[in-house]
């Protein structure tokens, strides 16, 4: 799809203004942000209809409530049945570019009937001052032209992609006679602050919404000479970025898949939402997909690993072998018989693995058999859990980069160094 096709592909009609589909953390509904003057309070009141001009069943409305003489914010969010497969990327106001190159979207009154509903207007940020965004129109168009498109996203293009930065909802000018070419646009934070107010699903955040957003995050290799590794740290960025573009699915659809199976701490299902997650799970990844040989990464892929190979993530900062027992409970929960559990934490002193000592002794305790005694063993369950093979990404990148930066400074960059990097990987889990 092209720039336009993507952004028209979100593009909604409003009863009589406009709108723009996003993504929900849930699979119960999706949202429609938009203008408050455009939607109706009572929800079955408001007529929404998407680019192909399907219509979509309007579940509820979310606005700010009025308190005392002053009118709430002029937007609004429409809760709609879900809509499967929106992608849609974001981007943060208050990290636009001076004169960012902005994109307005809607459908105005004049067009509706023709056979190009959907107007691009382009332009650029005039000023962002908390959360309002000032779009200066090319043409100068008034008001009569763009009548119809309010509610409508902005989007600012970055590297062939557009982003979601705001929705317009009105002419900047107060006076009707000054209402030329500017227009005002709510930043996005201003859309959450809405969703918290009425304790419904956020939105998708932006490092939640692709992987792109974390890859560049990713393998970061503490070394004494970073030289030593760059050329290895790019093939792994490289063969992230071919995983992502193969079908990876985004983390979100993951995060909804497998939801606090991610966690070694179940009760913390935020954490979920946490950056470090899906930088830790974008790195398990390309570790798998690199000693699989694989060159896709999309559902089949990931699916075909779990019980082969899982990441288990937890915020907890102290030593990981010291909750080995839990860590092996779940392994037993979730993987097959010689299956791999790579945890990830911020414990930057991790082990790699286990010491054999420790590893047999808490295999002895939990692999008792109960009623009989505290020395009748288990042999079949202790085999079990004996030919898992756990392990810290801190401390493979450790064990296998961090530690070994010269052996990859004579190597040629590219496929050599992965396959150097491949065969440390495997005399540890494999």
């Amino acid at each position: 799809m092209t720039v336009s096709e993507i952004m028209q592909s979100y593009c909604v009609m409003v009863n009589g203004g406009s709108g723009v589909l996003v993504n929900a953390m849930t699979q119960e509904y999706s949202y429609v942000l938009t203008a408050r003057h455009a939607v109706f309070e009572e929800g079955a009141h408001n007529v929404v209809i998407d680019h192909n001009q399907d219509p979509i069943e309007v579940l509820g409305v979310l606005v700010f409530p009025k308190e005392g003489l002053e009118e709430p914010l002029d937007c609004a969010i429409l809760t709609i049945t879900h809509q499967p497969g929106l992608s849609q990327k974001s981007w943060n106001a208050a990290h636009l570019p001076p004169l960012a190159n902005l994109t307005f979207v809607g459908l105005p009154e004049a067009e509706r009937a023709s056979s190009k509903p959907i107007t691009h207007w382009t332009g650029h940020s005039a000023s962002v001052v908390n959360e309002l965004i000032t779009l200066a129109l090319e043409g100068i168009p008034g008001k009569d032209i763009i009548q119809g498109m309010s509610g409508g996203g902005v989007y600012h293009v970055d590297n062939d992609y557009p982003y979601l930065v705001g929705v317009e909802f009105e002419m900047e000018a107060s006076r009707l006679d000054h209402q030329f070419g500017r227009v005002d646009c709510h930043g996005l934070a201003r859309y959450n602050e809405l969703i918290t107010l009425h304790s419904s699903a956020p939105m998708v955040p932006p490092h939640m919404e692709c992987f792109s957003r974390v890859r560049d995050r990713i393998f970061a290799f503490n070394v004494i000479d970073p030289t030593n590794v760059q050329h290895l740290k790019s093939a792994l960025i490289g063969f992230a970025d071919s995983l992502i573009e193969s079908g990876m699915p985004p983390p979100y659809e993951i995060m909804k898949h497998y939801d606090v199976q991610l966690l070694i701490d179940t009760g913390q299902s935020s954490v979920l939402e946490a950056r470090e997650l899906w930088i830790a799970y974008l790195e398990f990844v390309v570790i798998s997909a690199l000693m699989d040989g694989a060159g896709v990464a999309d559902n089949g892929y990931i699916s075909g690993i779990d019980k082969k190979r899982r990441l288990l993530y937890t915020s907890d900062v102290t030593n990981w072998l010291g909750r080995l027992d839990e860590i092996l409970k779940i392994a037993r929960k979730l993987l097959d018989k010689n299956g791999t559990l790579v945890v990830a934490s911020p414990d930057a002193a991790a082990q790699p693995f286990p010491p054999d000592f420790v590893l047999k002794n808490v295999i002895g305790n939990i692999a008792t058999i109960p009623n009989q005694g505290p020395f009748s063993i288990d042999e079949i369950e202790s085999a079990i859990y004996t030919s898992y093979k756990l392990t810290h990404l801190e401390g493979l990148r450790k064990s296998c980069v961090i530690e070994k930066e010269f052996d990859y400074r004579s190597l040629a960059p590219g496929k050599v160094q992965l396959l150097e990097l491949r065969k440390k990987l495997n005399e540890i889990i494999n």
